[in-house]
């Protein structure tokens, strides 16, 4: 067995596999290791699960009904390179995978499911995640940290509220890209329909508790940081 694993106890994951044996069997070894397990039998189901709960790691078999494994990844990938995502894949699709080669997947996992292999590889991919979520230098003295999803401005933190929180960490996640409306739209708000002056205010609010234009307007695109540089 690997090492302390401890960690994994403050954590949720996304689980998604549709042979319901499989799925129970490791249902029930992933709930002794995290807080709390999503299970689902479906690309579609998982892709919403994932819009809702914002688990902290993704494991997904490669073959499902409705989305297959390869396209909910392609999805979540669109806004989101920070969580860690894991597949499940037989010996018979090898060739498969890639078409995965693009989609920044964290680990593998070969059929059938071998429990030391299981836990190793969540923990390797959830430390490596971890390693890349320090502290961020947004421009002079403003700083996000990744560990504590708290923006820092000389020294203090600066309260956000979660929509905002939510922006910047899109922002960051795709920099130096500009981020459309549209993804933003739907990263922030997957269930409500939006318009353009709500993305226009919350930017503006949070412009306005930094005092910083950071945030930069990309005229009839959408938003993209300035000056950011990893510490």
């Amino acid at each position: 067995m690997v090492g302390d694993i401890s960690f994994l106890k403050n954590k949720t994951v996304l689980f998604a596999e549709d042979d319901f044996i499989m799925k129970e069997q490791v249902k029930e070894i992933l709930e002794m290791l995290f807080k709390k397990v999503y299970c689902e039998d479906n690309g579609v189901s998982a892709y919403d699960t994932y819009l809702e709960d914002k688990p902290d790691i993704i494991i997904t078999d490669i073959k499902m009904p409705h989305m297959d494994g390869l396209n909910l990844v392609e999805e979540i990938r669109k806004n989101d390179y920070e969580t860690p995502i894991i597949m499940i894949t037989s010996f018979n699709e090898q060739e498969l995978l890639l078409n995965a080669t693009n989609l920044s997947i964290d680990g593998y996992i070969i059929k059938p499911i071998n429990l030391n292999s299981l836990v190793r590889t969540i923990t390797k991919s959830m430390q490596r995640s971890n390693k890349n979520k320090g502290l961020i230098h947004l421009r002079h003295n403003i700083y996000y940290n990744f560990s504590t999803q708290e923006l820092y401005q000389n020294g203090e933190i600066v309260v956000l509220g979660y929509k905002e929180v939510e922006l910047v960490k899109l922002l960051i996640a795709n920099y130096p890209k500009t981020v459309s409306k549209e993804n933003i739209s739907q990263s922030l708000w997957p269930y409500e329909s939006t318009c353009e002056s709500a993305i226009k205010n919350l930017v503006l609010r949070i412009r306005k508790k930094i005092n910083s234009d950071i945030i930069v307007s990309v005229r009839g695109i959408g938003y993209r940081l300035e000056d950011v540089m990893q510490d």
